[in-house]
């Protein structure tokens, strides 16, 4: 008698017959992988979501800079208003430009972490595919569309969401220091299209690239599950070449004095090494971070510290997927803040390191009068000198100018200069003349730094004319007659003058800056207390000039309110992901922790388990996030540290432990909601 043999089917929801095995068509099979891996692609899409919207907006925005909209007909308003809504429009273009290539960096990258992520948990059933009889091609297709399906949906909805948010993303943008700015952005449907394509060819790459490398080994080594073997998995030649060139690089930006590399470009070539380094070795050094700061988590917590512990020492691509967002919120943030702090103290230390006054009066009145009446009758002071800063627009005067067209600067700076008590100590606060005299200057002449011929074709700059256009909109004309050097004084701008009537004229006043000279035999600090009890004007204040340089420093923090900004909208961006990724984590170990529950172990064992991993996944991610700054910290202390003392240079310290400690409290928040709701959810089922 023969004996039919019916053969298991070797795809999932196969529909078998007597004899024979009907194959799954494509679509069920992709269908029936989303349905059962749905916990993970419904955190994983929300994520998507939200980085797609943040995204989309930005680059929504910066269209809506480009093409100002809403922006009043530039022809309708004065010369100098045209002229500051001009440069508030390229200031508006270039920082919401930055801002989507922000988010977009982090979006892409951490699409493609993810999704690689995922694919690596699920080595073991891609294998049994293969091992069923699929191909290696058509396990990579089942790949691509098990994963573009839902997240190209969720690319689309969120790029589309971020038209939404283009109105408040611009009026933010209006608020860090555009005020003058008068833009009502729109959405762009191309800006719409630019980042969905952007992250949905991000989600292909990183889809296509993890495929591959499973299908690329045999089906018994993948069986084997080599992700849950004790310690991390090495890393390959390709990864430790890149890790070791981003090192080399930091250390030489460290230790190697550029003297063509300014500090600033220095800083962030150092973040993007260590960024790059600490990137390519994540694997194997958040898994030995992970075993060493799990100790204290064992000894307080026993069951569930030594489970958290083991999990997160052997499991290292979850510890390091929730590690990875951690890591570039707080090594870019922190190395953007203290590019941006450390070029502005080194503008403002060298700007005032030549100054040889004991005492800076910053004054914001336009009007000098009280000022000088109280530093005239002080018998505490030797001389002093006092400065106004302006803003001009200036006008090319067509008459006098030469037949090849000369560059003048739209918006000159003038400073006007008037003695407010003579000494003996008055030259040593005064400009040095490199041509003429100061006899020279007067109402309509000017004097010019030695740097202007920089940037004008004309090399000899005297006799040239330039037109003023002041608050009223009318023209005034003035000949350069001397060239004078102004650095000693502490002066930024490109022209000075005598001619105090220019004050009240100004369209765009900063005010005033004096320095001043104490007697012989008077204390410094005593002569700044008795200033700054005898004035009668609030806006008037007495500095020394250590107390100035660290006024004008952290000043910065109110002037530079766009970066903060937008560091934390790539801050919010990573939290986004740590999110998904501590979600993903705890769903992928629900399957182990239901077999602990099957043999005993008390269900609040793996919740707490669950919080005290994520916890030492982000401690670690804190932990090589600081190492990484080091060199970083150790550029800003050799530029800066012979110049001024460091007390003065606000590093960015609050931003990183306020963020660490957010990323800490996020990621144990999450895995402890999530895990106790998986743990009841599994309760209910039961």
């Amino acid at each position: 008698m023969q004996t039919t043999r019916t053969n298991r089917a070797p795809y999932p929801n196969a529909e078998t017959r007597t004899g024979t095995v009907k194959r799954p068509d494509l679509p069920s099979l992709v269908l029936s992988l989303l349905h059962e891996h749905r916990a993970s692609y419904t955190v994983m899409v929300l994520a998507v979501i939200a980085s797609s919207a943040l995204t989309s907006a930005w680059v929504q925005v910066a269209l809506a800079a480009r093409m100002g909209d809403g922006m009043p007909d530039m022809r309708t308003l004065s010369v100098f208003d045209r002229t500051m809504a001009q440069s508030a429009q390229e200031a508006a273009k270039q920082l919401s430009i930055m801002a989507a290539c922000v988010c977009g960096f982090i979006s892409i990258f951490l699409v493609i972490t993810s999704v690689g992520f995922l694919i690596e948990r699920r080595r073991r059933e891609y294998a049994m595919m293969r091992l069923s009889g699929a191909s290696p091609r058509r396990v990579r297709l089942i790949c691509l569309l098990e994963f573009i399906i839902p997240l190209g949906l969720a690319d689309l909805i969120g790029s589309a969401a971020g038209c939404f948010l283009v109105p408040s993303f611009a009026k933010s943008l209006i608020n860090s220091g555009l005020e003058q700015l008068s833009m009502t952005a729109r959405p762009h449907p191309e800006g719409v299209l630019i980042s969905f394509g952007g992250i949905l060819l991000a989600c292909l790459i990183g889809a296509w690239f993890a495929a591959r490398r499973i299908t690329s080994i045999s089906p018994i080594e993948a069986m084997q599950a080599s992700e849950h073997r004790a310690g991390a998995k090495p890393i390959g030649p390709l990864r430790l070449v890149i890790a070791l060139a981003g090192l080399a690089g930091g250390l030489v930006l460290v230790f190697h004095n550029f003297r063509d590399m300014d500090v600033e470009s220095q800083i962030l070539a150092a973040t993007g090494c260590m960024l790059v380094a600490v990137g390519a070795l994540a694997p194997v050094l958040v898994s030995a971070c992970n075993n060493l700061i799990g100790i204290p988590f064992q000894l307080v917590s026993h069951g569930s510290g030594l489970l958290a512990r083991q999990r997160a020492y052997k499991e290292s691509r979850s510890s390091t997927a929730i590690a990875l967002p951690v890591i570039l919120m707080l090594v870019i943030m922190t190395g953007m803040l203290s590019m941006a702090r450390t070029s502005w103290a080194n503008s403002t230390i060298n700007q005032y390191k030549p100054v040889t006054a004991d005492v800076l009066i910053s004054a914001g009145s336009k009007r000098t009068g009280d000022l000088d009446r109280r530093l005239q009758s002080s018998s505490d002071i030797e001389s002093a000198v006092t400065y106004s800063k302006d803003v001009w627009k200036a006008e090319e005067d067509r008459t006098s100018a030469d037949d090849d067209e000369e560059a003048t600067d739209n918006l000159p700076a003038i400073t006007t200069m008037h003695i407010s008590k003579a000494g003996n100590a008055t030259d040593e606060l005064s400009p040095i003349f490199v041509k003429g005299s100061a006899d020279d200057l007067g109402p309509g002449r000017i004097a010019v730094i030695p740097d202007w011929s920089l940037y004008h074709s004309k090399r000899d700059p005297l006799g040239h004319k330039l037109v003023l256009v002041d608050k009223n909109n009318r023209r005034h004309t003035v000949t350069i007659t001397a060239v004078v050097d102004m650095t000693h004084t502490g002066r930024t701008e490109q022209y000075l003058s005598t001619d105090t009537d220019l004050i009240d004229l100004a369209p765009d006043p900063r005010g005033l800056t004096t320095l001043v000279k104490a007697a012989p035999g008077v204390q410094t600090d005593d002569l700044v207390g008795r200033l700054n009890g005898s004035w009668d004007h609030r806006d008037i204040k007495a500095r020394t000039r250590k107390e100035h340089i660290r006024y004008d420093i952290g000043r910065s923090q109110e002037v530079q309110r766009a970066l903060p900004k937008m560091v934390g909208g790539a801050v919010i961006l990573t939290s986004i992901f740590l999110v998904q990724s501590c979600a993903i984590a705890v769903s992928e170990h629900r399957q182990e922790n239901r077999r602990m529950h099957a043999a005993g172990v008390v269900r609040g064992t793996s919740v707490r388990a669950s919080v005290w991993e994520s916890m030492i996944d982000t401690l670690s991610a804190t932990l090589l996030s600081a190492l990484a700054m080091v060199g970083v910290l150790a550029i800003i202390f050799r530029a800066l540290s012979k110049q001024v003392d460091m007390d003065m240079v606000p590093l960015p310290y609050d931003y990183f432990l306020i963020m660490a400690l957010c990323a800490l409290v996020l990621a144990a928040l999450v895995s402890g909601v999530y895990g106790w709701f998986s743990s009841r959810a599994d309760r209910t089922r039961r």
